[in-house]
C-alpha cells in the first residue's frame, strides 16, 4: 500500500467517520482515528509499511515454498561479469543545485513530512472537539476532503510545505 492509497482511505474514513458522528452525535470513533494518527505520527510505525512489509514477507515465502518444488535441473544463473565505472562524479560548484540545497538553512530536519503531516492533521481534528464553538464544525469535514484530494492527485500541500521546511 502507498502513501497515497493510505490517503484516500483516510480521508474517505474520515468521511464516514464524521458523517456517523454527524448522525450519532458519538465522538468517540473519531477519537480513536487521532489516536491512530498520533500513533503513526509518534513511532513512524505506519500502516502502509507495515501492510507492504506482510505483503513481501508473504511474497517471500511462498516463493521460497516454490522453489523448493522445482526440480534440481535449473539452468545455472548469468552474472554481470561488466567492468565497473570508476569514472569520478565532478564536483559541485557555487552555482550547482546540490551546493544550494547544502546550505539551505532548514534543510536535513531529522523528520519526516509525512509523519509530521499526520501529527498536524490529528491536532487539526483534536481542536473542534475540545472548543465546542459552532463554527468549527467545517475544519474536520476541509481536512477530510483535502486528505481524499491528495490521495487521488498525489498533492499535498501540507506534505509539500514541510518538505519546503526541511523535513525528509
Amino acid at each position: 500500500m502507498t502513501e497515497r492509497t493510505f490517503r484516500i482511505f483516510l480521508g474517505a474514513g474520515l468521511f464516514l467517520l464524521l458523517y456517523i458522528t454527524a448522525t450519532n452525535g458519538n465522538t468517540d470513533l473519531i477519537l480513536y482515528y487521532i489516536a491512530l494518527l498520533v500513533f503513526e505520527g509518534v513511532t513512524n510505525w505506519r500502516l502502509p509499511q507495515i501492510i507492504t512489509a506482510m505483503k513481501n514477507k508473504a511474497l517471500h515465502n511462498e516463493f521460497s515454498e516454490d522453489e523448493g518444488h522445482q526440480s534440481l535441473n535449473k539452468s545455472p544463473q548469468l552474472t554481470d561479469h561488466s567492468p565497473q565505472l570508476t569514472e569520478q562524479s565532478p564536483q559541485p560548484t557555487d552555482h550547482s543545485p546540490q551546493l544550494r540545497k547544502k546550505n539551505h538553512p532548514l534543510q536535513g530536519i531529522p523528520f519526516e513530512a509525512e509523519r509530521a503531516m499526520r501529527l498536524v492533521v490529528a491536532l487539526i481534528l483534536i481542536l473542534p472537539l475540545f472548543f465546542s464553538v459552532e463554527a468549527l464544525w467545517i475544519i474536520p469535514w476541509f481536512v477530510a476532503s483535502m486528505l481524499l484530494l491528495a490521495g487521488l492527485t498525489n498533492i499535498c500541500p501540507m506534505v509539500m510545505f514541510f518538505r519546503w521546511l526541511g523535513f525528509r
